[in-house]
């Protein structure tokens, strides 16, 4: 299972692309959808460990994807 919580990512130039986003995705195939500049791209890049958000958690099978990225890029 997939856990966000709280999730914040403020750009450089202060554009604030993720906003207190908070989510459980259990197991399955999910999409993703969203007008453009929704954040889809920033949040998708702080799951896969591409970027640290600002704020927040991100939990993956018990995985702390933020603390940890090295454990969950092994997954």
């Amino acid at each position: 299972m997939l856990t966000i919580k709280n999730l914040v990512h403020v750009y450089g130039n202060g554009t604030r692309a993720l906003d207190d986003v908070s989510l459980s995705v259990p197991n399955g195939m999910f999409g993703l959808l969203g007008p453009n500049g929704a954040g889809k791209s920033t949040l998708m890049r702080s799951i896969a460990t591409l970027q640290t958000p600002t704020s927040g958690s991100i939990d993956f099978d018990g995985i702390d994807v933020i603390k940890d990225p090295e454990k969950l890029r092994r997954t």
